[in-house]
């Protein structure tokens, strides 16, 4: 028995040895399967489970963003995409047939990409599980798999400039771009998440987590379809609408037409993809009389605080006309509310003190990556750079100034500067940054996120504030719970010169206006407060508005949105809904004219557009093409050639010139 029982402790090392060993091959073989399939082109464990529909990405994966109720903007899954070796393969006819069938593709296409005299070839890009396991089945020698994470959007183009884009699994465009790396897993940058409180894991960067985002999704659609209406109607070239929370600066909801698709954002212009609302540079035009009321009102009660004698009181406030629109002067109109304002001004020098103290000018205060580019070249849209440029750390960046107007114009801002800017007139003089993200979600913890600080602190004396609402009060006029406040500025000066020419033509033509409407709700404590900016419209300054009812109906339901109060969804109800939002994106890819596999062309590629990433991150993507690679310059990748679509029949190098970029 003693015999028997030290054989016993003899064999447990070994076997627990044996064990570890053979659990350590076991890993291996998995991790590499997981990578790729080749020669055996054996499935990878669990790819044949039918019930296994959707593969959601968790963990250290791209997670997904929400808005305010917890719906779904942007959400992440596993898909596949297949590569051939042409040399390593014994069939090449077998591999195209096979192929073809199970991708619905032209046979002979991918029979010439194979028979190529490339190291490399494309067979499907961005494909279904499903697919990708019928073809693993297949055993075929020289194939190989590659797992990537596929983004989607639910809602197409809601919110779109907003959320932003992916490409090559790298944030592009707005919160996409912005806070690239707690998507991904890359770390914190930004001090207000580490305020937050948010988990280790997630600040030093080995985990990534959701973001709930301060718009309502029912809200912004509704916004975009009423805003589209408008511009329909007004036959404007473009339109912007914003919702904010003058207290916080919650963007409830943001507009900007032309749209686009951030599933197809390849399919649209960088002109659709721009962001107007920071991007677009507004003459502000009788507009401005608000502005000027507003700083001679802080003016007066600085000389008075001082001890110094205001000077003579300006003249009293005009009567507001019965008029739909008032003539400020050529081809500036004034909405009735309006009238009252302005009538004192102050020099032009004093006037760009008040307004860079209260964020009028200012460009870069919101967290989107449009506003972290300064205004050196206007010509240039930011959306362009935002489109190739990778940034891992996105700064907080210091207040970016418009260039000042000359004295004898009328100042420039942005339209979500100048809706911030009217938020400070109104909010009784808290300090407020306009600002896309609400929280911070993993799991069952979500971390609010402290209101944007630090980058500005623009704000107007409450005394200012409490005396500017009072005269908006009485520019509303009796039993009015709101202020809306509008100006037209007439852009297209032929329009006059054929009014006078006579004919019918002429008499039924309405002049092109750039149109601005601030309005606020309710008057005693404003909760919302919008801004309207419809360019390239046809509107009669003689007639009623078409923009005020737009205004008037959409305040009311963004009040209601911030009153909402939605608990987190369950994992079950999330799963179930990542069923539903799989099946969308496999309906939509089915219908594409665009099918997920090798670019049309002879040889079957064409080269990608890498400009605006790091130079490793560009020899990662351009390694599997078989392209000699030259690197000019250090930094983020500045141009390319061959130009991104080229097609690479007969190319052998490739040239990338980088450099730093700001």
């Amino acid at each position: 028995m003693k015999k028997r029982a030290i054989e016993g402790r003899d064999r447990r090392p070994a076997m627990v040895g044996g064990v570890f060993l053979l659990l350590a091959a076991v890993f291996a073989v998995v991790a590499i399967k997981s990578q790729f399939f080749g020669g055996s082109g054996q499935q990878v464990p669990g790819d044949g489970q039918k019930e296994e529909q959707v593969s959601a990405v968790t963990g250290g994966g791209r997670r997904n963003i929400y808005d305010r109720n917890f719906m779904e903007l942007a959400v992440s899954f596993q898909r596949s995409s297949l590569y051939a070796r042409p040399l390593e393969l014994d069939a090449p006819e077998e591999v195209s047939r096979e192929v073809a069938k199970i991708l619905e593709l032209d046979e002979k296409n991918i029979l010439s990409a194979l028979k190529g005299e490339r190291s490399f070839a494309w067979l499907g890009r961005d494909l279904s599980r499903e697919k990708a396991v019928k073809i693993a089945d297949l055993n075929l020698k020289g194939v190989y798999r590659i797992n990537q994470v596929q983004r989607f959007y639910p809602g197409n183009q809601l919110g779109a400039h907003v959320i932003g884009f992916l490409k090559d699994e790298q944030g592009l465009a707005g919160v996409e771009f912005y806070y690239d790396s707690v998507l991904r897993g890359g770390g914190v940058y930004d001090p207000r998440l580490a305020a937050a409180g948010v988990s280790r894991k997630i600040a030093e960067g080995s985990d990534s987590a959701s973001l709930i985002l301060t718009l309502d999704i029912h809200l912004q659609n509704i916004l975009e379809q009423k805003l589209k209406g408008l511009v329909g109607s007004t036959g404007a070239k473009a339109g912007v609408a914003v919702l904010m929370a003058p207290d916080t600066g919650e963007i409830i909801g943001l507009a900007s037409l032309p749209d686009y698709d951030p599933n197809r954002f390849w399919e649209f212009s960088a002109e659709a993809r721009r962001n107007r609302a920071i991007e677009d540079l507004l003459d502000l035009g009788a507009m401005d009389r608000l502005f000027q009321a507003a700083a001679v009102m802080d003016n007066r009660i600085a000389q008075e605080k001082s001890g110094v004698s205001g000077g003579e009181a300006g003249p009293e406030p005009e009567a507001a006309q019965k008029a739909a629109w008032n003539v400020v002067q050529d081809g500036r109109y004034i909405s009735p509310e309006g009238v009252g304002f302005g009538q004192t001004v102050l020099g032009r020098d004093d006037f760009n003190v008040f307004a860079d103290r209260i964020g009028l000018t200012v460009k870069g205060e919101v967290d989107l990556p449009e506003a972290l580019f300064a205004l050196k070249d206007v010509n240039v849209s930011p959306s362009n750079k935002a489109a190739g440029i990778q940034v891992e750390n996105p700064p907080e960046s210091a207040k970016a100034m418009l260039p000042h107007a000359d004295k004898d114009s009328v100042p420039t801002a942005t339209p979500l500067a100048v809706l911030s800017a009217f938020c400070r007139l109104i909010n009784g003089g808290q300090v407020m940054t306009p600002h896309v993200l609400r929280a911070v979600w993993q799991d069952e913890q979500v971390w609010a996120v402290p209101v944007r600080q630090g980058i500005g602190e623009f704000a107007v004396r409450p005394e200012v504030s409490a005396g500017m609402r009072d005269e908006m009060k009485k520019a509303a006029g009796a039993g009015r719970g709101n202020f809306i406040i509008e100006s037209l500025l007439q852009k297209d000066p032929v329009s006059q010169s054929q009014a006078k020419e006579g004919g019918e033509k002429a008499a039924t033509a309405q002049p092109v206006m750039e149109s601005i409407l601030l309005g606020m709700a309710p008057l005693e404590r404003p909760e919302i407060a919008m801004i309207v900016v419809l360019g390239g419209a046809h509107i009669d300054p003689s007639a009623k508005s078409p923009v005020r009812d737009f205004a008037e109906e959409m305040m009311p339901q963004a009040r209601t949105a911030l009153q909402n109060q939605v608990k987190p969804p369950t994992a079950r109800e999330l799963a179930v809904r990542e069923i539903g939002y799989y099946k969308k994106m496999e309906m939509i890819q089915a219908k594409s004219t665009l099918p997920a596999a090798l670019a049309q062309g002879p040889q079957g590629l064409v080269m990608p557009d890498v400009r605006g990433l790091s130079g490793r991150k560009a020899m990662q993507i351009l390694q599997q093409y078989g392209l000699r690679l030259q690197i000019i310059g250090s930094g983020q990748v500045a141009s390319q050639y061959p130009l991104a679509g080229t097609a690479l029949r007969g190319v052998e190098q490739c040239v990338l010139h980088l450099k730093t970029m700001h």
